[in-house]
């Protein structure tokens, strides 16, 4: 396991404590889960409506991303699946019908041209009939040590890997085994690959994709827009006594991972945690029950990459771009421009950049009032990264500080230019310094030239306010 070891002026905040402890885990335990049923790999099923809709005149399936639009703008730019032809536009309004539309378990491979629209909401656990099952469901398959009357349940592995009872090492054994082998029950029912050449895009303003893990992986030409991605949870988090001073619960899936993928985009969405926001997690041996992963992480050499006029929710982990301190293939990759976001109510990593040219403009942060020791950064530079940051936006609570907003993870140059807190123009960089984080060589020795418009920061708050987010894509400025 890779410790990073930060540099950042605040000090280190002891254990949050947000709600019950052991017994509230059941709750947690008991989200409502469907039956466990792989969709076919099919084209698309029977109840799949394959006429193209539109709206005001625009058919947002066909559109492209413009030219000079971040990064995903180079390499012959983004287009999804907008050549598609009439037998591959679909519109799904259930979990089988988006695997089905995608190419099914076959889709990680696929290039055909798709365009997909999504309508209402889609329930990644649902299946025909409505029947729902529990995570205590989904474990109840699962045998321990290969005796079918005793099945696996996550009381019995908190009460097994205890601190007090297993002690600070690794949970080994019969449990833990049990444990991974319920994760990978929910892990097919949860993750669904993106293929090459496609495009997802919900219709109106309340199209959402709840439960799920949306893979870009291995894929070319891709593009996300207009929906909601919610509360990719797991049902399975694993304990590591060794992660930090006190340990961790480690739990997988994003809501959007893009991963040894290129040119992808991802715009005018919305990513929350649905039904389990964080502040409701319980707490178990001392730390939060933490059920969800990054809400869109860039990783394994994945390049060109915009991530547009999004809104990401009361959240912890973010958006992390680059996945380990040591994968040299990742030098010249991860190439991610990241402009016109809402960062809300979240912790940390907006973004959080190993390796990468990345480019972070116009975005507006805001600190939760009520917030509960969750913040703890927004940018944090990291091994061999070349972080460019330009005129955003940031409201901080009182007792948070400019400095606070940068961490550096092992950086050695960082530009920052035209950054606001709190409505005055701050050097969020000479704060950090002056605070007594490491500091970084101020020019991260490129010039972005994938930009078509930097808006004056001034500004930034009230375009991002109208504009970013699902179902705002049609209130545009004029």
């Amino acid at each position: 396991m890779q410790l990073d070891a930060p540099s950042r002026p605040s000090p280190a905040r002891a254990p949050r404590t947000r709600g019950a402890r052991l017994a509230a885990v059941v709750a947690v335990g008991t989200v409502a889960l469907t039956t466990l049923t792989v969709a076919p790999a099919q084209a698309a099923d029977a109840g799949t409506d394959h006429r193209p809709p539109h709206r005001q005149g625009r058919d947002l399936g066909r559109e492209v991303l413009a030219d000079r639009d971040g990064w995903a703008a180079a390499n012959g730019g983004t287009t999804g699946g907008s050549t598609a032809d009439a037998a591959h536009v679909f519109t799904v309004r259930t979990w089988a019908e988006l695997r089905a539309a995608l190419g099914g378990t076959a889709a990680r491979t696929d290039t055909t041209p798709r365009i997909i629209y999504v309508e209402g909401t889609i329930d990644a656990f649902e299946r025909d009939g409505g029947v729902r099952l529990t995570c205590e469901d989904i474990a109840a398959r699962v045998p321990v040590g290969g005796d079918p009357a005793t099945t696996f349940s996550m009381d019995d592995y908190i009460a097994a890997y205890d601190p007090a009872v297993w002690g600070r090492v690794d949970p080994a054994g019969p449990l833990e085994e049990a444990r991974a082998a319920a994760a990978a029950l929910q892990a097919k029912e949860t993750q669904q690959h993106v293929g090459s050449n496609v495009t997802i895009v919900g219709l109106g303003e309340e199209a959402r994709i709840v439960g799920a893990n949306i893979r870009v992986r291995d894929s070319r030409n891709v593009i996300l827009r207009n929906l909601t991605f919610s509360d990719a949870y797991d049902c399975f988090p694993q304990w590591d006594p060794t992660d930090g001073a006190t340990g961790n619960w480690n739990s997988e899936y994003d809501n959007v991972t893009v991963m040894n993928a290129t040119n992808v985009w991802v715009a005018n969405s919305t990513f929350d945690d649905g039904d389990h926001p964080n502040g409701s997690l319980p707490e178990i041996f001392g730390r939060t029950f933490e059920i969800h992963d990054g809400m869109l992480d860039v990783t394994n050499s994945a390049n060109y990459v915009t991530i547009s006029y999004n809104r990401f929710l009361n959240h912890d982990k973010t958006i992390l771009i680059g996945s380990s301190n040591n994968r040299p293939a990742d030098v010249g990759t991860l190439k991610v421009t990241v402009h016109h976001n809402l960062f809300e109510g979240i912790g940390q990593r907006a973004p959080r950049v190993r390796y990468g040219q990345v480019h972070v403009y116009n975005n507006l942060y805001v600190q939760a009032e009520d917030d509960d020791d969750l913040f703890e950064y927004y940018w944090g530079p990291g091994v061999e990264s070349s972080l460019y940051v330009e005129n955003n936006a940031i409201k901080l609570q009182e007792g948070t500080t400019a400095a606070q907003v940068l961490t550096n993870w092992g950086a050695t140059r960082f530009t920052e230019k035209g950054t606001w807190v709190d409505g005055r123009p701050v050097s969020v960089l000479d704060a950090f310094v002056a605070a007594g984080g490491t500091p970084f060589a101020s020019d991260a020795g490129w010039t972005p030239e994938y930009v078509r418009h930097v808006d004056p920061t001034n500004r930034v708050a009230s375009i991002v306010r109208k504009e970013a987010g699902a179902g705002r894509y049609f209130e545009k400025r004029s």
